[in-house]
């Protein structure tokens, strides 16, 4: 009895052992963010930034918090998963991409070789995650991983809060996989670039990264960009209306009254009649008066009348400029079309896909806009302005 229970004792130990492949933190280097370059010699170039975790208590060990909390080390090969492995003969620990969040591909790799082999190798690894964000630099994609935000720990920190918040264009691994092989093979992400300042500081790095527009790939291959207004039309095209402003003048008045949507939705319903294929946009946005430079009482009905047929015909502008800029300049459905007529039509859709970038650009695209003011402002007239000057 005794031989039998030291037996399954032994047999089971082994089984009780569940930490043998355990990596201490110390033995770690933990990467924030990566740039993926291309060199002028053809190679490609892989930055990582990397979390210093002594500076966490940084105020007890006297370090100059200007230094920053990360350090870069790059490795450099023929394609990246060469760059990786001499990168991670430049660092004495054992790379951990788990934390990674943030991929940038510089301007010249995504324009002359394109992104689709670095997502290949993404999206086989087993660590970077496909909930993680992607941009692309208007220059240098490692520049922008030596940056010190005053405010944020680490460069690629402050990215990611500017996809939460400010700009909502957030473009993750999947989007772009996802993306490439879809109907239009494309996808677009986050354009960024370092914020130029005028303030003096100790560190000539001590800035951040901010989103400066929109780039547009197609098969892989970064095509063009939009700039502000044009992005923020995409935005309001996928429904995203917020921290964006729409400011309009009335006739026969001066100054500007600046409206902010707060809800949207769009709905796209396409059509095809004989030869000719229809697309028609219904967008409806709720939104507050947030500013009157006017001198115009906002509370009268007419004047909320007007104001609601000019916030509709300044939004239609904004959505026709982005939809110009697609069909027109980038021939690329950047914008889901090809998705919805072939979902709708998919024996019409056979017969075109082959050409579909041509057929895209011939589409006839009917906008219409409701746009509700929900909040005129907590006053009609214009604050701090005499009641006697007020045109009623």
């Amino acid at each position: 009895m005794k031989r039998k229970k030291l037996l399954s004792l032994c047999i089971s130990l082994p089984l009780l052992s569940g930490c043998w492949d355990q990596v201490e933190l110390q033995e770690l280097a933990i990467i924030t963010a990566t740039a993926i370059d291309q060199l002028e010699d053809g190679r490609t170039r892989v930055s990582t930034q990397i979390f210093i975790p002594r500076s966490i208590s940084s105020g007890e060990t006297g370090e100059d918090p200007n230094l920053g909390s990360t350090f870069v080390r790059d490795g450099v090969g023929e394609n990246m998963a060469q760059a990786i492995s001499q990168l991670q003969m430049h660092i004495p620990r054992k790379l951990f991409w788990e934390q990674c969040k943030v991929y940038i591909f510089g301007n010249q790799l995504a324009k002359s070789i394109g992104i689709r082999d670095a997502i290949d190798f993404l999206a086989r690894h087993p660590s970077p995650r496909g909930n993680s964000y992607l941009f692309i630099s208007e220059g240098e994609a490692k520049e922008l991983l030596i940056l010190v935000p005053p405010l944020e720990r680490y460069s690629a920190d402050a990215l990611k809060k500017f996809t939460n918040t400010e700009y909502e264009l957030t473009t993750t691994l999947r989007d772009v996989d996802m993306g490439l092989m879809g109907e239009g093979k494309s996808v677009v992400m986050p354009l960024v670039k370092r914020l130029k300042t005028q303030e003096k500081t100790r560190n000539e790095h001590q800035t951040i990264p901010i989103i400066s527009g929109t780039a547009v790939i197609k098969e892989g291959k970064l095509i063009g960009t939009l700039n502000p207004p044009e992005s923020y039309g995409y935005m309001w095209l996928n429904g995203s209306v917020s921290n964006s402003v729409v400011s309009i003048t009335l006739e026969g008045f001066e100054g500007e009254i600046s409206y902010q949507p707060t809800l949207g939705s769009v709905k796209l319903s396409p059509l095809i009649k004989g030869d000719k294929w229809i697309m028609r946009l219904r967008f409806q946005l709720e939104g507050d008066i947030v500013q009157n430079e006017t001198k115009l009482n906002l509370l009268d009905v007419e004047v909320m009348h007007q104001m609601k047929t000019a916030f509709e015909k300044e939004i239609k502008k904004q959505l026709e400029l982005t939809l110009n800029k697609f069909q027109k300049d980038l021939k690329c459905d950047g914008l889901r079309f090809g998705r919805k007529f072939h979902q709708k039509y998919p024996k019409e859709w056979k017969k075109v896909a082959a050409n579909w970038d041509d057929k895209f650009s011939e589409i006839e695209v009917e906008i219409s806009v409701d746009a509700e003011i929900r909040k005129p402002g907590y006053i009609g007239p214009p604050a701090a302005m005499p009641r006697d000057e007020v045109v009623k």
